[in-house]
C-alpha cells in the first residue's frame, strides 16, 4: 500500500475512532496526523494502538502499520518496569495525568534528536487522558512533547548560574581576607566539593628562592601526602608557560613521575599555574577518583578560580613587602631623627661655646684697646714737641687702629649680648622708638627722617627693635655721597605671609622679581598677618650680588670701603630679627639708594 493510501486509512480510522462526521473535525484530525509538532497516540480499552501520527513515526522509527493493534506495553516494556502503567489504567477511569521531564525524564523511550546536548533519550512531557465518544470512555489519548532542547538549555543555564555563584563566592572570600594564603585550605575544600573534585593540592613559590612548596592538600590519604612534597606535575610544565595542564586516565600512565598520583588513586587531574603580573606564584591542582576525564568547561572554570587566587596572593605579597618597607623606612627615619637630634645638640653646644668665647675675647680685648688709645693721646698731648714728625704720624696711626679695635670689641659685645639675652615679645608702637632714636642724633639727622604713617604696631622686643632701627638709620646717614644731605623715609606695610630672610639658605625660592628681591612660595597654611618696616634712603646703593653677604658678620659692601665701620651693624640687625622671630632684607642697586626692611608679626 502506498503512503497516500496509508494516510487515508489512518484518517478513516481516526474519523471512526472519534465518531465524527464533521468535515472540520476530519480536517483537524488530518492536521494532527500529518503536521502536529508533537506525538499523538490513541489506544483502545485494551491499550492497543489505534492511531500513531506522523511525529511518532518520525521519532520512533516505527510506522503505523508496525504498531497498529499492538499493546503499548508490548511496544515499550519499560513502562511497566518504571511503574507508569497505572497512569494508563487511571485514564480508563476518567483521570488525566501529566508527566514532567523533571520527574520521569520521558514517557516513551525514544532517541534524542539533539545528541549534542549529551542526552541519549528524548526528554518529554506527556499527557495521558481518557478518550470519550458519546459521553462514554472508549479509549486513551496520549500526547508527547519533545523538551530535550529546552531542558538542556535550562540545565546549561542552571550550571552557568551555579558556576557564577561559585566564582562570586570565591572572589568575595579571597578579596575579604587579608591573608588568603592562610585561608587556602578551608576555601578550596569547599571549591573542590562544588566542582565535584575529590582532591585539591596547592603549591606556592618562595619569593626569595623560587622553590615550589606544598602549601595545602585535601582529599589525599595522610600516608600519601609526603609523596606530594615534590610536585608530581612539574614534569608536565613547560618552563614558565601559563597553559593549563590536564591529565586524563592517569592510572594507565606508566611513567614513574605519576607514582604519587597512582598511590592517591587519582584518575584525572588538572593543574593551573598561578600567574599575576607575569610572576609565577605557584600551582593549583584538582583531582578526581571517580572519573577519567576533565571536561573543557571544568578546566575553564578552575582556570578562572586560579586567576582569582593568584591575584589575591599577589596582593598579599605586595602588602607584606609594603609593610616591611614601611617598617624599614620608619626605623631609618627614627635613626635619622636621633642623629639629627644628637648633631643639633652638639651644634647648639658648639654655638654656645663660640658665643661665650667671642664674648670673652671681645670683653678682654676692650680694656687693652682703651689703654693703647690713652697712651697714644698722652704721647701726642704731653710729648708732642719732643716727637719727630714721623714718630707723631706713627702714634696717630696706632691711635686710629686702637679706636677701631675698640669699636670692633664694642660691636662684638653687642652682637654677643643680643645672642645671649632673654627675649620676651610684646606689642610695640614703632613711631615712639623712631622719635627716641632721632632725639640722640644731630638736628640734621632728625630733619632727614620722614615718617610715612600710620605705622602699624608689631609684636617685638622693644630694646632690640630700637637697636635695629638705630643701626639702619645710622647706615642711611653714613652711606651717602660726600656733601650730600641724607634723605630717610620710614613706613610700614601689611604683608599676607612671612617673607624669607635675605641671608636664608634653607628656603627654596620660587622667583626673583626685577628689583632683585627674592620671594618664597606661599606656604600650605597662611600664617597670621605680618608687618614689614621699610627704611629707605637715597644713598650710594648696594650691588645685587652682595645683598645676602652684607648681613654677615664682618661683611661690607664694595662701595662701603671709603666709609668708616666695623661690618657688624647689619649682622646685629639680622641676629636681632632672628631672636624676635622676624626676617630682614634689602632692595638696592648702586646709585639708586637702598630700601632695607624688617618684618615682624602684627601686634
Amino acid at each position: 500500500m502506498g503512503r497516500k493510501g496509508a494516510s487515508l486509512d489512518k484518517n478513516s480510522m481516526l474519523a471512526q475512532t472519534y465518531n465524527s462526521g464533521s468535515e472540520r473535525d476530519v480536517a483537524l484530525l488530518s492536521w494532527i496526523q500529518q503536521f502536529a509538532p508533537y506525538g499523538v497516540i490513541t489506544l483502545d480499552e485494551s491499550f492497543q494502538v489505534q492511531s500513531w501520527n506522523h511525529w511518532m513515526e518520525t521519532h520512533s522509527g516505527l510506522r503505523f502499520e508496525d504498531v497498529s493493534g499492538k499493546s503499548i506495553f508490548a511496544l515499550f516494556p519499560d513502562l511497566r518496569e518504571r511503574r507508569l502503567g497505572t497512569h494508563f489504567e487511571r485514564a480508563l477511569l476518567g483521570e488525566s495525568s501529566v508527566l514532567s521531564s523533571g520527574l520521569h525524564r520521558y514517557l516513551l523511550n525514544l532517541p534524542s534528536p539533539f545528541r549534542e546536548t549529551g542526552n541519549a533519550e528524548m526528554l518529554q512531557t506527556a499527557r495521558i487522558a481518557p478518550l470519550y465518544s458519546q459521553g462514554e470512555i472508549c479509549g486513551i489519548v496520549v500526547v508527547l512533547e519533545d523538551v530535550t532542547q529546552r531542558e538542556s538549555k535550562a540545565e546549561e543555564l542552571a550550571r552557568q548560574h551555579r558556576r557564577d555563584e561559585l566564582l562570586s563566592w570565591a572572589l568575595a572570600h579571597l578579596l575579604k581576607t587579608e591573608q588568603p594564603q592562610k585561608a587556602v585550605r578551608q576555601l578550596f575544600f569547599k571549591i573542590a566539593e562544588h566542582l565535584d573534585f575529590d582532591t585539591f593540592i596547592v603549591y606556592l613559590r618562595d619569593i626569595e628562592t623560587g622553590q615550589l612548596n606544598l602549601e595545602a592538600v585535601g582529599g589525599v590519604p595522610p600516608e600519601v601526602e609526603k609523596k606530594f612534597l615534590g610536585c608530581p606535575f612539574l614534569p608536565a610544565l613547560t618552563g614558565e608557560a601559563h597553559e593549563i595542564i590536564v591529565l586524563n586516565s592517569v592510572q594507565i600512565l606508566q611513567e614513574p613521575r605519576y607514582a604519587a598520583l597512582h598511590k592517591a588513586r587519582i584518575s584525572a587531574a588538572v593543574a593551573i599555574p598561578l600567574f599575576a603580573n607575569d610572576r609565577n606564584l605557584g600551582l593549583l591542582c584538582f583531582g578526581s577518583w571517580s572519573r577519567d576525564t576533565i571536561a573543557p568547561e571544568e578546566s575553564a572554570l578552575v582556570k578562572t578560580i586560579a586567576e582569582y587566587l593568584a591575584t589575591a596572593l599577589d596582593r598579599e605579597n605586595t602588602n607584606r613587602q609594603l609593610h616591611t618597607a614601611k617598617e624599614q623606612l620608619s626605623d631609618h627615619a627614627q635613626l635619622l631623627e636621633k642623629r639629627v637630634q644628637e648633631r643639633t645638640s652638639r651644634l647648639q653646644e658648639t654655638v654656645s661655646e663660640l658665643e661665650t668665647f667671642s664674648y670673652t675675647i671681645a670683653h678682654d680685648l676692650r680694656a687693652p684697646a682703651r689703654g693703647v688709645t690713652g697712651y697714644c693721646d698722652v704721647l701726642l698731648e704731653d710729648f708732642a714737641d719732643d716727637l719727630p714728625e714721623k714718630a707723631r704720624l706713627v702714634v696717630q696711626k696706632i691711635a686710629r687702629s686702637s679706636r677701631r679695635m675698640e669699636s670692633l670689641t664694642r660691636d662684638l659685645l653687642e652682637f654677643s649680648k643680643i645672642s645671649r639675652q632673654e627675649i620676651a615679645l610684646a606689642p610695640v608702637e614703632i613711631e615712639p622708638i623712631i622719635d627716641e632714636v632721632a632725639a640722640m642724633r644731630s638736628p640734621a639727622v632728625r630733619q632727614a627722617i620722614t615718617i610715612s604713617g600710620p605705622l602699624h604696631p608689631v609684636l617685638a622686643h622693644r630694646g632690640l627693635l630700637q637697636h635695629v632701627l638705630s643701626n639702619l638709620i645710622d647706615n642711611a646717614v653714613k652711606f651717602v655721597q660726600p656733601n650730600t644731605v641724607p634723605n630717610i623715609t620710614i613706613n610700614t606695610e601689611l604683608v599676607p605671609y612671612e617673607s624669607p630672610n635675605t641671608r636664608s639658605r634653607s628656603l627654596v625660592f620660587s622667583s626673583t622679581d626685577p628689583s632683585g628681591h627674592v620671594s618664597a612660595s606661599l606656604p600650605a597654611e597662611t600664617p597670621p598677618k605680618r608687618i614689614r618696616i621699610w627704611v629707605s634712603d637715597q644713598g650710594v646703593g648696594i650691588p645685587r650680588g652682595i645683598h645676602q653677604k652684607i648681613f654677615g658678620i664682618f661683611e661690607r659692601g664694595l662701595a662701603a670701603a671709603p666709609y668708616e665701620g666695623t661690618g657688624i651693624g647689619l649682622a646685629i640687625v639680622a641676629r636681632a630679627m632672628q631672636r624676635m622671630s622676624g626676617t630682614c632684607g634689602v632692595e638696592s642697586e648702586p646709585g639708586k639708594g637702598s630700601r632695607f626692611w624688617v618684618e615682624l608679626p602684627a601686634a
